[in-house]
């Protein structure tokens, strides 16, 4: 290969990169920081959370529920997500709400819930498996993985749930500041709007979250959690 041939090998190669760089971030919506807090105020932390168990809390609205997480395994970068975040990327947050037909955590009732236990699911092809640490919706039996960017891996559900990005400080404190994939929000601020309003004691659902937002352990959040 002479040096005509290597530089515009090169310059494809770093297009290329840069175009892939360019698709991944357009997947990203940044939104106004919110540090996640506990109920007694005090700040969520890497230090804090366990293995397994799930939290609800509201971003980018206050009226959007999200599942705050540590996995039992690394969450690994994928597509145009950046991954867990600690050091084995295990800490996970993920939109709430379920592509197919927006089922979520909602006071009175969840139909959709983190499951640090094993849950058998059909594939596409109708292949049984049996996994733990997955989000399932029991309202039309979707299933997504929180480990590989909350893709789908049953179910009717049209699209990957919307990752929440995080921002851990020098103290590993933990903020919510953004949104990567498929924004699922405002579909669902227009179907459920009128509801939503009543339940959370809002004049406009579109508010955005505060600086500080509770996270609240996802078994106190709803009354009834609807397991299958």
């Amino acid at each position: 290969m002479d040096r005509r041939q290597f530089n515009s090998l090169c310059s494809a190669l770093l297009a290329g990169a840069a175009t892939a760089h360019a698709n991944a971030s357009s997947l990203r919506t940044p939104y106004p920081s919110s540090q996640l807090i506990y109920q007694d105020d005090k700040p969520v932390t890497l230090e804090s959370l366990q293995t397994g168990k799930a939290y609800v809390f509201g971003y980018p609205y206050r009226t959007t529920p999200c599942f705050l997480m540590r996995l039992g395994r690394s969450s690994p970068a994928r597509g145009s997500w950046p991954g867990g975040v600690d050091s084995d990327q295990s800490v996970v947050a993920f939109s709430a709400i379920c592509s197919h037909k927006m089922s979520h955590p909602a006071r009175p009732i969840s139909h959709i819930a983190y499951r640090p236990e094993t849950v058998t699911f059909h594939d596409s092809k109708g292949m049984a498996h049996s996994r733990d640490g997955l989000i399932s919706c029991c309202s039309e039996r979707s299933v997504y993985d929180p480990a590989s960017g909350g893709e789908v891996l049953s179910g009717p559900a049209p699209a990957p749930l919307a990752a929440i990005e995080l921002q851990v400080d020098s103290e590993g404190r933990l903020s919510a500041v953004g949104s990567f994939g498929a924004d699922q929000y405002e579909r669902f601020l227009e179907k459920f709007g009128f509801r939503l309003a009543m339940e959370y004691g809002v004049t406009d659902v579109r508010t955005r979250s505060a600086e500080q937002v509770v996270a609240i352990p996802a078994d106190e959040f709803s009354v009834q959690q609807v397991l299958c």
